[in-house]
């Protein structure tokens, strides 16, 4: 089934990938700039069904380098491509694997009644991060970056590739 968008949804879409990749960016681009920056503490306060595979990380320094290395270059890369537009789909699908990985490092589920509160008010079940990480999930299956993006150049590229190499046979 081929789908095709208005020039309106065309432009939601992109401008949903841009804000997206925008704030990934900055998220990781301010723990870049922030000397002593680790996800020690926020993995040591993790909660839910994964809570002690979570709190396993912070005692082992190689790991904890290595998630600490993932999340902000994990961020600053997601962001920029998503921006740009180039390996978009990619770029969706790994920022929706970093956010879900949060999610569950730390779910609104309810320990004290019915809601969570927190900084932004009373969550249940779902909070920002769930509902970004789902965005990244729908920008991953529709092809925003050949409506406008680097990866436009990419597919012309494989196009004209794909054609020298069929006139060769």
């Amino acid at each position: 089934m081929i789908v095709s968008f208005s020039f309106l949804q065309q432009v939601f879409l992109v401008f949903l990938r841009f804000v997206v990749g925008w704030h990934l960016f900055f998220q990781g681009l301010g723990k870049w700039w922030t000397i002593g920056w680790s996800s020690r503490g926020y993995l040591e306060n993790a909660s839910g069904p994964f809570a002690s595979l979570i709190q396993y990380v912070p005692g082992h320094p190689m790991l904890l380098s290595f998630t600490d290395f993932t999340v902000v270059y994990g961020l600053i890369f997601s962001g920029l491509f998503l921006m740009l537009g180039l390996f978009s789909r990619l770029a969706a699908l790994s920022g929706f694997v970093l956010l879900l990985l949060f999610f569950v490092a730390s779910p609104p589920l309810p320990y004290l009644g019915f809601t969570v509160p927190g900084p932004e008010g009373s969550e249940l079940y779902v909070n920002k991060t769930l509902i970004e990480a789902l965005s990244l999930l729908v920008l991953a299956f529709i092809p925003t970056g050949k409506m406008a993006g680097l990866d436009i150049l990419i597919s012309d590229w494989h196009l004209r590739r794909n054609s020298v190499f069929s006139r060769r046979k």
